[in-house]
């Protein structure tokens, strides 16, 4: 190993060990192909992007199952999920692909959008810009319609394990 890859080494394991101390709300990213088939995967990748118009920023593994349909079908759904939906996410990750959308209840919006019924917020986009950075495809999602539920009780990622985090109002 010469100098220079040892050194990126410990700068990928000092930056991975640097953004498990970075606390994020939890998603479910779905989207739905031309024959009605659901795709998704849990994500942490995620942010607003700006309130004019309302839009977000998605990262997606070039290669996770999500990927190839939600960019043919340009739409896609974000399921923000509760304290209490920890067991949730981690049944839909672990279930095959075809089986993820097994257990819960879903709601299915414009052109087959699944959003979770009971998340703490669901949004439905369209993709309106999509670049490939590396391994992952950069996605901005123009909001096209939101839910809100009416707790604001967190479910959040922290150094690999859930946990939930409530405002004091």
């Amino acid at each position: 190993m010469t100098a220079i890859q040892e050194r990126d080494e410990t700068l990928a394991a000092d930056f991975r060990g640097a953004m498990r101390r970075l606390a994020s709300g939890v998603a479910l990213v779905t989207t739905a192909d031309e024959t009605g088939a659901r795709y998704g995967i849990a994500m942490t990748a995620l942010m607003s992007l700006s309130m004019e118009p309302p839009s977000l920023l998605i990262a997606v593994n070039r290669t996770a199952s999500l990927c190839a349909p939600l960019l043919a079908h340009g739409r896609f759904g974000v399921s923000l999920l509760g304290r209490d939906q920890e067991q949730a996410c981690q049944d839909f990750v672990s279930a095959p692909a075809d089986k993820r959308f097994e257990g819960a209840e879903w709601d299915t919006h414009d052109n087959g959008i699944p959003l979770l019924r009971s998340a703490l917020a669901g949004l439905v986009c369209t993709l309106d810009h999509a670049e490939p950075f590396r391994s992952h495809m950069v996605i901005r999602g123009l909001v096209d319609y939101v839910s809100l539920a009416s707790t604001s009780d967190a479910l959040v990622y922290l150094d690999g394990r859930y946990g939930g985090m409530a405002v004091n109002v």
